[in-house]
């Protein structure tokens, strides 16, 4: 039931993003049933950047987050390394683990560095 709740989010996020400037993408799990504090976006968007953004990550890598304000914990993993367009891409992991919650909330996104090199949302 999670995993299908997941990539039904995935897949909207995935066609909301691509029409979204990249301030609007910071946090895509607004919606997803949980918050995430302001503090965990940005620890969760600096552990993502370290896999999409470096040239040498290589798949199987995690980076992990962790709020000791909030509880709240994360890892990320470069799962896939691919091109869609003409764009590189990364394909990333995101493992959620909110304070006082049992379960672990899984995401995966796809980001592609654009000609201008920012990196979107696919």
């Amino acid at each position: 039931m999670v995993r299908k709740i997941a990539v039904a989010f995935v897949a909207a996020v995935t066609v909301a993003g691509l029409a979204l400037p990249a301030q609007a993408q910071l946090n895509p799990f607004k919606r997803s049933g949980f918050e995430l504090t302001p503090e965990d976006i940005q620890l969760l968007q600096t552990a993502a950047a370290r896999l999409y953004e470096g040239e040498t990550a290589e798949v199987g890598t995690v980076e992990t987050w962790s709020n000791a304000a909030s509880g709240n914990t994360g890892a990320v993993q470069l799962v896939q390394i691919f091109e869609h367009q003409g764009l590189t891409c990364r394909r990333l992991q995101h493992d959620i683990k909110v304070n006082d919650v049992d379960n672990t909330f899984r995401y995966i996104f796809d980001r592609c560095k654009t000609a201008a090199g920012e990196w979107k949302l696919l």
